[in-house]
């Protein structure tokens, strides 16, 4: 026998969700006490365009991408969460009546032109430019929703060691080094926040071992500062055996997807699946393709609208987690029609 779950959830920023109408119930307070101490994480995030990650080989456009983050148990607010929770009613209340979860992250991303023996500047692809943050975040979780809201400061420019990353690499592959980084976007300064949501919206499982084989999430999300202006809405389709519990995997360059990973259920201690997934995004600014903000810079004819698919495996054994997807782009702008894709991992261990 198998049986139909189906959960519509309200849309509204930071705004409780509500299934068919009806206002959600807050956990109750003997769940929150058994569910304190457990979401403690560690991730690690690697994407690539390179053929070795399962990528395209094109060592172009976004290129490179690592995020490191820690993920703390229910029960730890750090210290420099504490006093952000009292800032507003809207996040005091989000605090009071989910189970929350907060994170801290270190990443760096990579962008190239196609054309990187080239030592001139290429006046017709976007520019050379790396970005290095770290991040803070806190997600909020309820049973059918997941919200995620993320603080990043960083560098761009020199200063976020782009050349440096990129071609000691590539001097221990082997493979040629990138000759043009002399003309990558100038030092500078970031300050990013963004905003994500992710609902449970429709699922499958079986009626007698009620475990899940089929899952719909769609999300929608914003990002503000000066890296990147933008919104974006999506879904992911998920397929497998013992779907986990969890709002879908994360990666390091999707705007707002730095939700943590729901706690592993030691009781079934293994899920394997497949997933697919789309996602459009408005773009007011993107400094990758727009040059720097205060100085002027080698820039672009950025494209308003950019769309991207996904698709892609994961697994869950015990403690250990692991992703693999491919991602496309479309062009990003208008001097260059071409997609973009490059490859992504995660690797996970639940504590």
């Amino acid at each position: 026998m198998r049986s139909l779950s189906v959960v519509i959830v309200g849309f509204g920023l930071m705004g409780p969700a509500t299934p068919s109408g009806a206002a959600e119930e807050p956990p109750k307070t003997e769940q929150r006490v058994k569910d304190r101490g457990s979401g403690q994480a560690l991730n690690l995030y690697i994407e690539n365009d390179t053929r070795g990650l399962g990528g395209p080989g094109s060592d172009q456009a976004y290129t490179n991408g690592f995020r490191v983050s820690y993920v703390f148990a229910e029960s730890e607010i750090p210290f420099w969460a504490e006093s952000t929770m009292n800032l507003s009613a809207a996040l005091k209340h989000e605090f009071e009546n989910s189970i929350p979860n907060f994170s801290f992250a270190i990443g760096q991303q990579l962008y190239t032109p196609n054309d990187t023996q080239n030592t001139e500047l290429i006046l017709d692809d976007r520019p050379y430019a790396s970005w290095l943050y770290a991040s803070f975040s806190a997600q909020f979780r309820t049973e059918n929703r997941i919200d995620s809201i993320e603080a990043n400061i960083g560098t761009i420019g020199n200063t976020a060691l782009g050349e440096q990353s990129q071609n000691s690499i590539h001097d221990i592959l082997k493979i040629p080094t990138a000759k043009g980084w002399r003309n990558e976007l100038n030092s500078e300064p970031t300050l990013q926040f963004t905003y994500q949501r992710r609902l449970k919206f429709f699922q499958l499982s079986d009626e007698a071992s009620k475990r899940k084989y089929f899952d719909v999430t769609p999300h929608y999300g914003a990002a503000l500062g000066n890296v990147a202006i933008n919104a974006h809405a999506g879904a992911l389709f998920r397929a497998g055996l013992n779907l986990p519990d969890d709002f879908g995997p994360a990666r390091a360059s999707g705007d707002g997807d730095s939700f943590v990973p729901v706690s592993q259920n030691f009781s079934r201690p293994w899920s394997l699946y497949a997933f697919a997934g789309g996602r459009a995004t408005g773009v007011l600014r993107n400094i990758f393709l727009d040059g720097n903000t205060f100085q002027a810079s080698h820039r672009v004819t950025r494209r308003a609208i950019v769309l991207e698919t996904e698709f892609g495996a994961g697994a869950l054994w015990k403690q250990f987690g692991v992703t693999w997807r491919f991602v496309t782009r479309s062009p990003e702008f208008q001097e260059r029609d071409e997609v973009a894709s490059f490859a992504s991992l995660s690797l996970t261990y639940f504590f």
